[in-house]
């Protein structure tokens, strides 16, 4: 039920603001990163987090960073435990929400995110990944 809600307020979202183009299969998006020459940009969320929802409503939607990620990266959403694959040994954490930026050989491009992740944590993270 509760994944419902996530997807109806994704859609909700996308229909009113902008907002990141989240892929929900890594390895499609993997592929997809790897035929344009982009960054992934991976964000892991957990079901039932507040927090997680918050994040996806303030930071990834209507910010002015928006379309730089949308041009620049190629934007995965996960939610732990889903069925789909995704480098769980890589991107294993008790914190969520978490941002990871991997580079073409699924290797850390820069420094994690790891819990509290506001619209300004995010813009000093854009610049300090290029």
């Amino acid at each position: 039920m509760k994944q419902i809600l996530i997807i109806i307020s994704l859609i909700f979202i996308h229909l009113q603001a902008n907002h990141v183009r989240w892929n929900s299969n890594f390895d499609s998006a993997h592929k997809e990163a790897l035929v344009q020459n982009k960054t992934l940009m991976v964000l892991l969320i957990k079901k039932e987090c507040q927090p997680c929802l918050d994040t996806l409503k303030t930071t990834f939607t209507n910010q002015d960073y928006i379309d730089e990620i949308n041009k620049k990266y190629i934007s995965v959403l996960i939610t732990k435990d889903q069925k789909s694959s995704y480098p769980i040994e890589m991107l294993y954490t008790f914190t969520y929400p978490s941002l990871f930026f991997l580079d073409k050989q699924e290797l850390f491009a820069c420094e994690p995110i790891r819990g509290e992740l506001t619209p300004e944590k995010l813009k000093i993270q854009l610049e300090l990944c290029k």
